[in-house]
């Protein structure tokens, strides 16, 4: 079903209705000869970036862009902001909006709608596609006056099921890349018009990106985009459409100097001033009124060529980017790269597994939040609430932390913890509208709610919020404080990437200085040294309580390098789930693990009891484990019990560790010969305390990541494991029993 809303929307005259999406459109003839460059800007900030970053962003580029355009009255393009920018740039710098504003006001500059959050739309119900699109027109009529008839793509991802949604949210036409059209079977010559295409008789303009100027502009002098461009004049179409990162020039590095400094961005608008007797820049807009599309297209599902790239696994991106590399050694290598793409975007929720658990956990509370609108009348409390709620939601829908490619996304914990946070801002809001306090029961549902073909435990109280697999290992993967607004979790496996044969070539080396920067997809450097020494790779998904059974005498330097040798199956295989009549609080899971254990085979049996409960504003899951074996009469070996925890940030000193009336930062790697630790984050407010009686010591490690971003490889904090660790005889007729308890509180 789909996550309709029965909510009014406003028009622009703010009564209730539809939006107006049809225009006129009068056809005319194009002067003999004469090009049209017609650019799109895109410009957007991740929901959850740090301020600091996005004044960087603003004072590098958005700024000293519009500066540079104002002087340039000839030029005339459309810019794209995604609405949570304009947002921030609208508190931060209202004399941006105000210069922005003039230059829409003059005709110089088109501003194109979208998604307010800019989120993949392709991922998210058709509802939420036509709210996160009337919320961005909206805020461009409420400060503009204007309803954007354009609209962008975020990450261009197009399917062809957009259609419908886009044109019933007013948009009349969009810009994807020329990859897309050459997938469709057209020639690089087709590219310089606009097409139509159509679902169920709805239709849609399309415009073509051409690659060569997103690679030129402003990498190269503007001599060689005027190249490009004056073969229009031999044509008998003459569209040379680009959309683009607003970022490439200023943000990315080495583009500041080279775009402001260096006066790039200034000659570049002037010889294109200075071609006027042949090149006119207009915008999509006023070229679509005098060249409306006659021919029709369809489109593939696809996205700009790197992206397709990066949602392939990763040893299938370097297989597929060996195959693009080697047509530029071929006579016809240009004819062969039109029929390679890659993968689908939606690629990403199969090849992350923590990119799809967000994903989906928004999609329950948004078919939640569903239920209860169809039952809520306009202008009482509970509408009121649920309107709260379904902007979160939309603002957990913001594209950037559910991917990875050249830039940080998935790997950025900042970026999962404002996905997170958005997210459970609308589960408590939800809570609130159902009338659920923190005196209630828990609500448990079994169902495979992430679509990996297995049943996890879904645990909802008005505190917490608490994801139990017991076909991994009976491991939690997401532990939701609500009245902190915190995923506690919020870590990531350690995977191979496919740039990781870059990192171990390059790590070592550090760029030196150059006249002109390149694109960021062809830099390849390391912010540190040695960065291949610290790559890992997880066997398992980085959950807590996780059960591990090893030798006697293994270190937290073997936990480190993973070779523990611990018994897989405990570890990470299928637990069945008791049944536990009414109790919505205690959950109880077992396993029988044969293993071979010095050369003979053992039959293990291990049972583990999750207690979840809430009182007086502390929530407490404690896990209690025991492990015995039946055919032996003495197996001595050592036990652990792993935690992972995220507080984000490995060396802030308002978040550190706790242990034996020590001060540890959360980067601390390390024994710690205590049964009880503590965790402290002054920022979210949260306190944890961790109890594990009778343990030898807790094994605390960082969990770190070497990932890509604009910057190149980097080494990023995951969050840390704390395994408290046993040495026991499972031989005993008892067995051996372990115990950990996890006291969450909010600070005051």
């Amino acid at each position: 079903m789909l996550n309709h809303w029965p909510l009014q929307r406003i028009t622009r005259s703010g009564l209730p209705g539809k939006l107006n999406t049809t225009s006129s459109v009068t056809s005319g003839e194009k002067m003999p000869n004469q090009v049209s460059l017609c650019m799109v800007m895109h410009a957007h900030q991740p929901s959850g970036n740090f301020d600091a970053v996005i004044e960087e962003a603003c004072q590098r580029s958005y700024q000293p862009f519009l500066t540079t355009l104002s002087r340039h009255s000839a030029i005339s393009l459309a810019l794209h902001f995604s609405g949570i920018l304009l947002e921030w740039l609208a508190a931060h710098h209202p004399e941006f909006m105000e210069q922005l504003g003039a230059l829409v006001a003059r005709g110089q500059v088109e501003l194109i709608g979208g998604g307010y959050y800019e989120p993949i739309l392709a991922a998210i119900p058709d509802e939420d596609k036509i709210a996160q699109i009337e919320k961005q027109s909206a805020f461009l009529f409420e400060h503009f006056g204007l309803e954007p008839r354009g609209l962008w793509v975020g990450e261009r991802v197009w399917e062809q099921g957009l259609v419908r949604p886009l044109v019933e949210a007013g948009a009349a036409f969009t810009i994807l890349d020329d990859t897309h059209f050459l997938a469709a079977g057209l020639d690089p010559d087709d590219l310089h018009v606009a097409y139509l295409t159509e679902e169920a008789a709805v239709a849609l303009t399309l415009v073509p990106s051409l690659q060569s100027l997103r690679y030129t502009i402003p990498f190269r002098e503007p001599d060689e985009t005027l190249a490009i461009l004056r073969e229009g004049r031999e044509r008998a179409e003459g569209l040379f459409a680009v959309g683009d990162d607003c970022e490439k020039f200023g943000v990315w590095p080495g583009t500041y100097d080279h775009c402001y400094v260096g006066g790039w961005l200034e000659r570049f608008f002037s010889a294109i001033e200075g071609a006027g007797g042949w090149l006119e820049t207009v915008t999509l807009s006023e070229y679509l009124k005098t060249h409306p599309p006659t021919k029709r297209v369809y489109i593939p599902t696809a996205s700009y060529a790197e992206m397709m790239s990066w949602a392939l696994p990763a040893r299938t991106s370097r297989e597929f980017q060996s195959c693009v590399d080697e047509t530029f050694h071929l006579a016809r290598g240009d004819q062969f790269r039109r029929f390679l793409r890659g993968g689908n975007w939606r690629n990403f929720f199969s090849k992350y597994a923590e990119s799809n658990q967000v994903h989906k956990l928004a999609l329950a509370a948004g078919k939640r939040a569903h239920e209860l609108a169809c039952l809520t009348p306009p202008g009482n409390e509970r509408y009121e609430i649920l309107e709260k709620a379904r902007d979160h939601l939309l603002a957990a829908q913001c594209n950037d932390a559910y991917w990875h490619g050249i830039f940080g996304g998935l790997y950025a914990p900042h970026l999962r913890s404002a996905l997170f946070r958005h997210l459970i801002q609308a589960e408590a809001l939800l809570d609130r509208a159902e009338g659920i306090g923190p005196d209630g029961a828990a609500r448990v549902t079994i169902r495979d709610f992430d679509v990996d073909g297995q049943q996890e435990v879904l645990v909802e109280h008005a505190d917490f919020g608490v994801t139990l697999r017991p076909q991994d290992g009976a491991t939690i993967s997401s532990l939701r404080f609500k009245p902190c607004f915190v995923e506690l979790i919020n870590s990531i496996a350690r995977r191979y990437e496919a740039y990781h044969q870059q990192v171990i070539e390059h790590s070592s080396q550090n760029p030196g200085a150059t006249d002109a920067p390149v694109s960021i997809h062809e830099a390849a450097h390391a912010t540190e040294p040695n960065l291949a020494a610290a790559l890992r790779y997880d066997r398992y998904g980085r959950h807590a309580f996780r059960a591990y059974l090893f030798p006697r005498g293994k270190s937290v330097g073997d936990y480190e390098t993973l070779s523990l040798e611990e018994a897989e199956r405990l570890a990470s295989g299928d637990w069945v789930l008791a049944p536990s009549g009414d109790s919505t609080d205690k959950f109880r899971l077992e396993c029988d693990a044969p293993l071979l254990w010095d050369g003979r085979e053992v039959e293990v049996f291990a049972r583990k009891e999750l207690v979840m409960r809430s009182r007086n504003g502390t929530w407490s899951v404690d896990c209690h484990l025991l492990v015995s074996a039946h055919n032996v009469e003495s197996l001595t070996c050592a036990v652990g019990i792993e935690l992972v925890l995220n507080m984000l940030a490995p060396a802030a000193p308002d978040r550190y560790f706790l242990a034996g009336g020590q001060r540890h930062p959360l980067g601390f790697k390390g024994e710690l010969s205590t049964e009880q630790i503590s965790l402290k984050d002054e920022w979210q407010r949260v306190k944890i305390e961790l109890r594990a009686p009778a343990a030898k010591a807790w094994w605390v490690l960082p969990i770190e990541t070497v990932s890509q971003s604009e910057s190149g490889f980097e080494r990023v904090y995951q969050g840390s494991s704390m395994m408290p660790v046993w040495e026991v005889d499972l031989g005993s007729p008892e067995g051996a029993a372990c115990h950990v308890e996890m006291r969450i509180s909010r600070m005051e």
